[in-house]
C-alpha cells in the first residue's frame, strides 16, 4: 500500500539526515531534513484512508505534525538565535494539538488504573537530570522554555492517563513516543545551553524522529 512507501521513504530520509549530521555535511542535512515530516504526515493520512476511510482522519494529529514540520524547518535556518523561538512555537503547536487529541480520546476516566502513575518514572528521571543543568542559562528565553516544558509534560500526562484507562498496544506506542520526545528535547536543550557533546545531535535527531513515528503509528492504529 502507498502508506508503506511513504513510511519507507521517511526512514530513508531520516537515515540520510543522520548520515549528513554524522559527517557534518550541511548540504545533505539541509536537503533531507525538511522532507521527513511531510512523509510521516502522508503515511498517517493514507494509512487512515486505506484502513478505515478519510472520515476517520484525526485532523488534530495532522495539524500537530505540521507544527512539528514547521519547527524542524525553523530550527535548521541560519542565525539559529533569531529563529529558535519561532521553532519552539512550531513545536508548541505540535504539543498543543497532541494534547487536545489525546485527552479527547481518554474515554471513561473512572477506569484509570493507579499503577499507571509509575509510568511517569522515566520522564521524572530525565527531567531531574537535565533541567537543573540548563534552565538558569536560558536567560531571555526562560519563560518560553518553561511554557514549552509545561506543554510537553502535559502531552506526556495525557498519554499516561490514556494508557491507565486503556492498555492497548496503540496507546503504548504513543506513550513510548512521548518519552522519546521529552528525552530528545532535553538533549537539544543540553546542547544549546550546556554545549556540544559526543553524538549529542545524532541522539537528539534519532530520538525525535522515533518519537514522532511512534506517536503517529499509535494514532494510526487507533483510527
Amino acid at each position: 500500500m502507498i502508506e508503506y512507501i511513504f513510511l519507507t521513504l521517511f526512514f530513508i530520509i531520516v537515515g540520510v539526515e543522520l548520515y549528513g549530521e554524522s559527517k557534518d555535511n550541511t548540504k545533505i542535512f539541509y536537503a533531507s531534513k525538511p522532507l521527513a515530516m511531510p512523509l510521516l504526515i502522508l503515511f498517517y493520512i493514507f494509512g487512515v484512508i486505506n484502513g478505515v476511510g478519510v472520515e476517520r482522519i484525526d485532523w488534530l494529529i495532522v495539524i500537530a505534525l505540521i507544527g512539528g514540520m514547521a519547527g524542524d524547518i525553523l530550527l535548521m535556518l541560519k542565525n539559529q538565535e533569531k529563529w529558535f523561538l519561532f521553532g519552539m512555537i512550531g513545536f508548541l503547536v505540535n504539543q498543543i494539538f497532541y494534547i487536545i487529541s489525546f485527552f479527547l480520546g481518554v474515554g471513561d476516566i473512572s477506569t484509570f488504573n493507579s499503577w499507571a502513575l509509575f509510568l511517569f518514572g522515566p520522564v521524572v528521571l530525565t527531567i531531574g537530570f537535565t533541567v537543573p543543568r540548563f534552565i538558569k542559562k536560558t536567560e531571555d528565553l526562560k519563560i518560553p522554555v518553561l511554557v514549552y516544558m509545561g506543554a510537553i509534560l502535559l502531552m506526556h500526562v495525557s498519554t499516561v492517563v490514556r494508557l491507565g484507562v486503556n492498555q492497548d498496544i496503540s496507546i503504548i506506542f504513543i506513550y513510548i513516543g512521548s518519552i522519546l520526545f521529552i528525552f530528545s528535547d532535553s538533549i537539544l536543550a543540553m546542547i544549546k545551553w550546556e554545549g556540544e557533546f559526543k553524538n549529542g545531535r545524532l541522539i537528539n535527531l534519532s530520538t525525535y524522529f522515533l518519537a514522532q513515528f511512534f506517536i503517529t503509528l499509535g494514532v494510526l492504529i487507533l483510527a
